[in-house]
């Protein structure tokens, strides 16, 4: 059995990192795109909500293509496209170019972001492969909180076409470890699914509630964190004067409290029902997204008022994102990869929309933020209250009240 050297393992987390990092680098740059290039706000955030949509669109085929040709071939086109699209964005003379070369590395992000997974589970099988898992975890969470800073530093000290060059710079990295480490793990008896064996099982998901409910709740969260993430650099940086460092930091201090979420329910998850918590998860946002409606027009806009309420927001989301996936993917335990790839497609697409709903929306003030991050969490809490209740779900709840 292949087993992964440590390079090639290394070389597999820097290209999982490509995805995260380009979209978190990137944020930043919308308000200083919008001005520089003259665009207008709803275009500037394209940038973040194109690539949701590319990245949905390209996990959905990715799947099929490394079943058919390999694991290997299907990561290293991926980042070469990711290489390609950021040389495209650095250098991109207009924001239609801006956009496609933006479009071309998030699809290229999307390969080793899907089948890194696959790789793992490959080589390490079902047991062995939660450790290694573990590691690739802990670049998702942060990566997420270095990026912001480290591109608000570059646009303000070089420029924010210095923010595409650093992608470049480690789409190369992750390209030259993956060609010369990256073994080809696919199993040589596997079966390649026919494309209609694909589509039926991605059919039979969004038919079933016990995938549906958690999906959308999911993905609804999720909106709402990418939400904030795309509104506030331009709330920052070109309504309250800020610089793009500042936002980064006061990004980096917001994910502090996502980091806290995720190592509650690592610690302490196990001891309420899954659905509960996910329960107490969406009721959380709701309330610290109402909060942000209503304290706005008292208190004022400022990096206070953006980012406590949006702290808070991502301290609630975060409880409940590893339960929610787990429910979505053991709804139907025979189709685990089918489910996991429409389950990202599902909350790119829906944060795509919801980011630019909120930018055609955008008044120069938090409200239109406020109001989306709302309605988001609503629509999750109903995602919750549609879910079936499951025998299990009274046992552990019987079983945790007893123990208090």
């Amino acid at each position: 059995m292949i087993r992964l050297k440590t390079v090639a393992l290394i070389a597999l987390i820097v290209a999982y990192a490509l995805g995260p990092l380009a979209t978190q680098i990137v944020t930043p740059v919308v308000p200083i795109v919008h001005d520089d290039l003259g665009v207008s706000m709803a275009m500037a955030q394209a940038l973040i909500s194109l690539a949701f949509v590319a990245i949905a669109v390209s996990t959905l085929i990715y799947g099929p293509l490394a079943d058919r040709y390999g694991r290997r071939p299907v990561i290293l086109v991926g980042t070469v496209l990711f290489c390609a699209g950021s040389l495209l964005a650095a250098v991109a003379p207009t924001a239609g170019w801006l956009l496609a070369g933006r479009a071309i590395q998030s699809i290229g992000s999307a390969a080793a972001l899907s089948l890194t997974r696959t790789v793992v589970h490959d080589v390490y099988g079902r047991q062995q492969s939660a450790r290694v898992l573990a590691q690739l975890t802990t670049v998702m969470i942060f990566v997420p909180m270095l990026a912001p800073a480290i591109g608000g530093a570059l646009i303000d000290h070089v420029g924010w076409r210095a923010v595409f060059g650093l992608c470049l710079a480690f789409g190369v990295v992750a390209l030259s470890l993956l060609t010369l480490y990256l073994p080809e793990s696919r199993p040589t008896q596997h079966q390649t699914p026919r494309l209609r064996e694909v589509v039926a099982s991605y059919g039979a998901l969004l038919a079933d509630r016990d995938y549906r409910a958690p999906a959308l709740h999911f993905s609804w969260i999720m909106a709402a964190v990418f939400a904030t993430q795309a509104a506030i650099p331009y709330l920052m940086v070109e309504v309250l004067g800020g610089t793009a460092t500042e936002y980064g930091v006061w990004f980096g201090v917001a994910c502090v409290f996502y980091v806290a979420g995720n190592l509650f329910t690592a610690r302490w998850g196990h001891r309420y029902a899954p659905r509960r918590l996910i329960l107490a998860s969406s009721i959380g946002c709701m309330l610290a997204a109402a909060a942000g409606a209503i304290a706005l027009p008292i208190a004022g806009m400022s990096a206070i008022s953006l980012f406590v309420p949006t702290s808070a927001l991502y301290f609630f989301a975060a409880l409940g994102i590893a339960p929610v996936q787990a429910e979505a993917v053991a709804a139907q335990p025979g189709r685990a990869g089918a489910a996991s790839g429409l389950l990202t497609a599902s909350q790119m697409v829906i944060g795509a929309l919801t980011v630019q709903v909120i930018g055609f929306s955008h008044d120069g003030t938090a409200r239109p933020l406020f109001v989306g991050l709302v309605a988001c969490s609503v629509l999750a809490v109903a995602g919750v209250i549609s879910f079936r209740r499951r025998p299990e779900d009274a046992g552990m709840t019987a079983s945790t009240d007893a123990a208090a």
